[in-house]
């Protein structure tokens, strides 16, 4: 998903130096499925409640797949025979904003709701998401792969939300009738044949920090946040930007400054001939470019001789369950976010709207593993980097680092501006 981030007091005041710088959904033997397992789709609370009955259940995800819930929350009922009539409060809300609305007041939001991984730790402190453990954990566990569980956990250990997609990271699309193969290898070859055609990179490398990081995190460095089991706030950090490393990838940086050939976007426009964004973009793409589209990993950039393959996030999307009062409804809630997160329900998503499942079994399907897009996020996987938990403040210090860079006329100043972004990171600390 597209990150927009706003600028805070604290970071206003540590950077202003700086700135200076259709599968439906079948029920498939859904008797011999009850029980879950790993070949299952439904999973049964081992509680013995009886939480039958009639629930009215708030619930935001994306507007892309709205109708496509409505539909699935009709195959739940079915598939539960009756025992469950769901009065469904269906919003459209993007991640981002589902994570933001939460925050902002738990009690009225949404039952049940998809956010962003790097959310969680705001979200867990927020006491928005409930924490999913037992029958429930195991079952998620034996359906979903390893790196989609540890992204809906807190320090690898404490489970608090279902895996979605696997898919929120970001390649490289091109018009190859603009650029070639071997020209998209490189970024100095990619911009030169962009050049030459009067066409666009769309990337937000020096404008967005999701996006700059693929520049630090391809020159092999790092920022890894520690989280507090208890409070869930962040402790200490191991941030390594300010270094040899730091300069090498603003001096990437500074390569694609060029305005007139790279444009601060991440999503399609009509002179664009290539964009660094993610699966959501693949139908505009394909509808933009037809036969002449070609999802690619990332391409590498070249300082002072030296190739450095850019990185990515890999990135997953998560559904969270909101703390309950009522035990019933907490019980149908995880039963019906475990069913919107199933091996069906993936599947189905993907063939709708091309979202990367993280179920295994829906990972191995042949048409997941022949899409385009899909293909160059896994091609794209051996230089990304999961993305963990971090303050949402430090995308935003790094947005301004990276925007300051673009401006730098020396190495100096790089560095300059690189300590100022070392020297604002314990700040960062109490941002959320």
């Amino acid at each position: 998903m597209k990150k927009i981030f706003k600028f805070s007091p604290i970071l206003a005041v540590l950077l202003l130096s700086a700135c200076n710088f259709k599968y439906t959904y079948e029920i498939q033997g859904v008797n011999n499925m009850r029980g879950g397992g790993a070949d299952g789709d439904l999973w049964e609370d081992p509680s013995g409640i009886d939480d039958s009955g009639t629930y009215d259940i708030k619930i935001w995800v994306d507007e892309k797949i709205e109708s496509l819930t409505r539909s699935q929350i009709g195959s739940f009922e079915m598939a539960y025979g009756g025992k469950y009539t769901i009065k469904a409060n269906i919003e459209p809300m993007d991640e981002g904003g589902a994570a933001s609305s939460m925050l902002q007041d738990v009690q009225s939001g949404a039952d049940i709701f998809c956010f962003a991984q790097d959310q969680l730790s705001r979200l867990k402190v927020a006491g928005a998401v409930s924490k999913i453990t037992g029958s429930l954990k195991t079952f998620l566990q034996d359906t979903n792969s390893a790196d989609s569980i540890k992204a809906g956990s807190i320090n690898d250990t404490d489970l608090y939300a279902l895996p979605v997609t696997s898919d929120n990271g970001y390649f490289l699309y091109y018009d190859k009738s603009v650029v070639s193969e071997d020209a998209a290898k490189n970024m100095t070859t990619l911009l030169a044949a962009l050049k030459a055609k009067n066409r666009t990179l769309n990337f937000e490398g020096r404008s967005n920090g999701w996006y700059a990081a693929s520049y630090f995190l391809g020159t092999g460095c790092h920022s890894n946040w520690t989280i507090d089991p208890i409070s869930g706030k962040f402790t200490s950090y191991d941030d390594n930007y300010d270094s040899d490393l730091g300069v090498i990838a603003g001096k990437g940086i500074r390569e694609i400054a060029d305005a007139s050939v790279v444009s601060k976007s991440a999503t399609l426009s009509d002179k664009c001939g290539a964009v660094v964004t993610g699966i959501w973009e693949y139908e505009a793409a394909k509808e933009q470019w037809g036969d002449n589209l070609v999802c690619a990993e990332m391409p590498s950039f070249t300082v002072d001789g030296t190739d450095y393959h850019l990185s990515s996030f890999d990135g997953y999307k998560l559904m969270g369950v909101k703390p309950q009062v009522d035990s019933k409804k907490a019980s149908v809630c995880r039963k019906l976010a475990q069913f919107l997160t199933n091996r069906a329900s993936q599947l189905e998503r993907f063939r709708t709207v091309s979202w990367g499942p993280t179920n295994v079994a829906v990972s191995e399907d042949p048409d997941v593993l022949a899409h385009p897009g899909l293909t160059a996020l896994r091609d794209q996987h051996k230089y990304a980097t999961q993305q963990g938990q971090c303050p949402g403040a430090w995308f935003v210090a790094l947005q301004a680092t990276a925007t300051a860079i673009e401006t730098g006329t020396s190495e100096e100043e790089i560095r300059n501006i690189l300590h100022t972004y070392s020297a604002g990171l314990d700040a960062l600390k109490s941002e959320d």
